[in-house]
Parts: structure tokens; C-alpha cells; sequence
């Protein structure tokens, strides 16, 4: 009988062993696959871009938004721009736009 009970221990482990192996497994998987997703937008400054995609910006910024950051994807000739508000700097609003200065939703 003692030999029974061991014997149903020892599986009742094992099995807990390899399930546990499978979700670390699954885990480092997902993160993995997280870097993979990230973009290829480099920072650069608002000077380095053309006049065109410098207007655009000026013009959407406005009296109510600061330039936060700009970055460059050249790839695929986009520029996305992050503008933080100047009254409530907790309102922050993304913009990506084309070479010509056009909005562009990704």
C-alpha cells in the first residue's frame, strides 16, 4: 500500500513539474514576440526635417501644444510627432505625418 501512495506522489509531481516548465515556456514565448513588434521610428530633431513636414508641425502644435518629440521612420518616410499640452502637460496627443506633411493614420 505504501508503495501505491509513493508511487501516485511521485506522478502527481511530475506531472506538476513538466506544467509548470510549459508556462515559463509560454511566458518567455510572449515576450519574445513583444520585441518583434516594436517600430523602427528613430528620435531626430524638428531642424533635420524637411519645411514642409516643420510647417505641418508648427501648424498642428498651435497655441496649445509644445513639440515633446519627433522621430523618423525612414523606412517608411513617416514622422511621428508627440505633443504634450502647454497649460495641462498631463495631455499628450501622437501625430504621424508623410513626407508631404499629411496626417497619416497607422
Amino acid at each position: 500500500m505504501k508503495k501505491v501512495i509513493l508511487s501516485a506522489a511521485l506522478l502527481i509531481g511530475c506531472v506538476a513539474f513538466a506544467n509548470a516548465q510549459a508556462a515559463v515556456r509560454i511566458s518567455t514565448d510572449d515576450a519574445t514576440v513583444t520585441q518583434v513588434a516594436s517600430d523602427d521610428y528613430k528620435e531626430v530633431q524638428l531642424a533635420d526635417l524637411s519645411q514642409v513636414v516643420q510647417a505641418a508641425v508648427k501648424e498642428i502644435a498651435g497655441e496649445t501644444y509644445d513639440v515633446k518629440k519627433v522621430e523618423f521612420n525612414a523606412e517608411k518616410e513617416l514622422t511621428k510627432v508627440t505633443f504634450v499640452g502647454k497649460e495641462d502637460k498631463d495631455a499628450e496627443k501622437v501625430v504621424v505625418l508623410d513626407k508631404e506633411g499629411k496626417e497619416v493614420k497607422e
